[in-house]
């Protein structure tokens, strides 16, 4: 992804309030590591605009960099909803 993605794709996670900050009370990860940063990535999905930018630029990349994939496969619940966005642009199985 370019810069100019990566700083929109930044602009609208902040406007939609999906990323948090508490410098002075951090976030306890589940690995239990400290953040003053969260990003609730979660929120996207109730955003369309945000959501098909995204997956544009993912299929951007991905074809970019690998090529049309046969498939993709997510393992968190948090990538099985950007391997849905993904499916929708190449059609193939879903491997969760």
């Amino acid at each position: 992804m370019q810069d100019d993605t990566s700083s929109n794709v930044a602009e609208f996670l902040l406007q939609v309030k999906a990323i948090k900050l508490q410098p002075d009370n951090p976030f306890t990860w589940a690995s239990g590591w400290k953040s003053p940063i969260y990003c609730d990535n979660r929120i996207a999905l109730s955003h369309p605009r945000i959501r098909t930018y995204i997956r544009q630029e993912f299929v951007k990349a991905i074809e970019k960099y690998y090529g049309r994939p046969d498939m993709i496969a997510a393992v968190a619940t948090g990538a099985i909803a950007k391997e849905l966005w993904l499916q929708k642009q190449w059609d193939y199985l879903l491997y969760m």
